[in-house]
């Protein structure tokens, strides 16, 4: 922790102390530049002191185990005997010198320091798609800017790629594969825009036809069938109702609307591919609490944790539990600014017992009144990255932005737990509402879609990274010994998850290392999150640079001005000059703006897509940082001249006249 300089400085300083009932040192004001250093060593040793007139003072305790480093025992004779021959050393190393003086062997507590950065703060919320869609339901440009089915139902009717269906019963055309009107099931059509014709099948005559065609429908016909079907009146709509510009899939299928009028009434928003989705950071979770999860203890021996990890019955709130492999703790933060999952969960299974009893004519499923029966339900838990989801089940909920589950279901998900993000989906939702019809059919669209469900992991099958897990009781001291002698991680025998591979105990029997008194107590939402603008962000990160010893302020100023400020103002200022504008009214966008200075479409006014303020907004927060910092010349210059380039464009901005109070 401290340098030869630094403990000789510190040595210097206590030589002059007094052993009373507490150990004083001298540090009156003609002293303070004698002794700042040997002070200062004190503190980075982490002795704990206290400041009084004139003097330093170090608690009994405290004081017998730092002089007990020095071989000196607490006594004032003893201590003035010892002290006066710790002149000189030969050696340079302190903790060798700690050694020769100190009667038991004193090891290096901080071996090798390292440097981390944040990642990202943690994450807990609804999934929104562009535009906060309620349902994959298109409304053309008649829904306007904010894509509004009520908007489209005004102006009567809605154009785009719709699906052809023809009901075999009553011959009615629509474009879902149930008829609204008599309820039997149709037949999908085919259509041809060389020919002009329609078609029972997609090849005739060696000539292709599509299952949608690009139509007018009457989109206040389906908005009346849906109200209608829910048993909506005019005061139960909900006051805003969002859906797709358009459809991307191959077929352009679409919802019925009835689920979007119901997913708007429980405040949720549709995925790409019909269900409602919520986005969590990653964090393994081995053992748990009841109380930690708020979860009582009769409901979790009905979810079949009968005993705790030491065999005995499950009695009482503040046993530890062992978890099983697909059982998850979703967050619960109330300090969060977005959705908690239990409201988020609880409104999803109002909803689909709604959509059942409604659209279905089945009866409720899960008949929820409150949070607390949420324990027990089964969702399924995705990584964004692939194709496949894991059936889990909740078990309750943590003051923590974060999905704690078992390692086996992270590695399940295909995923690590260094800041990595999952999504949930009630299963009854993904079971219901799921269709391979709505996703995109360019590049990439069946990605983050749950095509394959898998209901029992097999350990051996998981991502191999969990396999190099410790499970034991406690960390061999080989370990520390190991480590001291900087050897390979795998020289030393330890029980490892890989070892119980195809045994009979190969999920359970987890065991901890360093116990926790409560998983709920560490901080639970981050400050980044809380700050309203970049700025005060920014202002925050560097104050909390400058009281972290091990931190390099001026070359944390520089990585965020090169890493984020800089490139963020050069590549909005590149964009500005090959932007396309936008109409306010209907979204059209244009490469270029059209003669008339106007919408073609609608006759909206035009707007630019990137404004002078996305290129304003950082560049006098990174000068104010360059220039606090001291970073470097040439980096001040580059900012200079991206100033200057600026102002070419824009000019330069008048000088205002400010009050002379801000200055007081």
């Amino acid at each position: 922790e401290i340098n030869f300089e630094e403990f000789t400085n510190l040595l210097n300083w206590i030589s002059k102390g007094i052993i009373k009932e507490n150990f004083i040192l001298p540090y009156a004001e003609k002293d303070l530049v004698k002794f700042e250093n040997g002070k200062r060593s004190l503190e980075l040793l982490g002795c704990e002191h206290e400041m009084a007139i004139e003097k330093v003072i170090i608690k009994k305790e405290n004081a017998k185990a730092l002089l007990f480093n020095l071989g000196i025992a607490y006594s004032d004779e003893v201590f003035r005997h010892k002290i006066s021959k710790l002149n000189r050393f030969s050696k340079k190393s302190v903790l060798e010198i700690i050694n020769d003086l100190c009667k038991f062997k004193i090891k290096n507590k901080a071996g090798t320091f390292i440097g981390a950065r944040m990642g990202r703060p943690e994450k807990a919320k609804l999934r929104k798609l562009v535009g906060s869609p309620h349902t994959l339901f298109p409304v053309g440009v008649e829904g306007g800017r904010l894509k509004s089915v009520f908007e489209a139902v005004e102006k009567g009717s809605s154009k785009e790629n719709f699906p052809l269906y023809e009901c075999s019963s009553c011959k009615n055309s629509t474009i879902y594969p149930k008829c609204e009107k008599c309820g039997e099931f149709c037949k999908r059509k085919f259509y041809s825009y060389k020919l002009d014709q329609f078609s029972n099948s997609e090849d005739v005559d060696n000539e292709k036809f599509l299952p949608f065609k690009n139509q007018r429908i009457d989109i206040k016909h389906f908005f009346e069938v849906a109200k209608k079907k829910l048993g909506f009146r005019i005061d139960d709509l909900p006051l805003v109702v969002k859906g797709l510009k358009k459809t991307s899939s191959k077929g352009h299928d679409c919802e019925n609307l009835a689920k979007g009028l119901l997913r708007a009434k429980y405040n949720l928003n549709v995925n790409k591919d019909g269900t409602v989705r919520y986005d969590i950071s990653e964090m393994p979770l081995t053992h748990f609490k009841p109380k930690e999860i708020g979860t009582s203890v009769e409901k979790l021996k009905e979810l079949g944790y009968e005993k705790d990890i030491n065999n005995s019955p499950l009695e009482n709130d503040n046993q530890i539990l062992e978890i099983f492999p697909h059982d998850v703790v979703l967050p619960a933060c109330k300090n969060s600014p977005d959705e908690m999952a239990d409201e988020v969960l609880l409104n999803i299974t109002n909803f689909v017992d709604h959509e059942l009893e409604k659209l279905y004519d089945k009866e409720s499923f899960f008949k929820f009144k409150n949070k607390k029966e949420l324990a027990g339900t089964l969702i399924g838990c995705m990584a964004p990255h692939n194709c496949a989801a894991v059936v889990g089940r909740v078990i309750g909920f943590a003051n923590i932005q974060a999905l704690l589950a078992s390692p086996y279901m992270h590695a399940a998900m295909r995923r690590d737990c260094d800041g990595d993000e999952a999504c949930i989906i009630l299963l009854m939702d993904l079971l219901l509402n799921f269709s391979k019809k709505f996703l995109p059919a360019h590049r990439g669209g069946t990605q983050d879609a749950p095509l394959v469900l898998n209901t029992r992991m097999r350990a051996g099958e998981v991502d191999d990274m969990v396999f190099d897990l410790d499970i034991s009781k406690k960390i061999p001291l080989e370990l520390f010994k190991a480590a001291e002698e900087e050897k390979s991680p795998y020289e030393i025998k330890m029980d490892l998850v890989k070892d119980r591979l195809g045994g009979k105990h190969e999920f359970d029997g987890i065991h901890f290392s360093y116990d926790t008194s409560d998983i709920n107590l560490g901080p639970s939402c981050s400050s980044y999150k809380t700050l309203p603008t970049m700025k005060d962000k920014l202002k925050n990160q560097m104050i909390l640079c400058k009281k972290i010893r091990a931190v390099d302020t001026t070359d944390v100023a520089r990585l965020v001005i090169e890493r984020h400020l800089i490139r963020d103002i050069k590549g909005n200022f590149r964009k500005f000059s090959m932007q396309v504008f936008r109409c306010t009214s209907c979204n059209s966008k244009y490469r270029r703006p059209p003669l008339v200075g106007k919408c073609t479409n609608c006759g909206g006014n035009l707007m630019f897509t990137i404004s002078k303020g996305s290129i304003l907004k950082y560049l006098e927060a990174a000068l104010e940082l360059a220039i606090k910092y001291n970073v470097s010349s040439y980096l001040l210059e580059c900012l200079e001249i991206v100033k200057k380039d600026i102002e070419s464009v824009f000019g330069r901005e008048k000088e205002k006249q400010e009050n002379l109070a801000k200055w007081f």
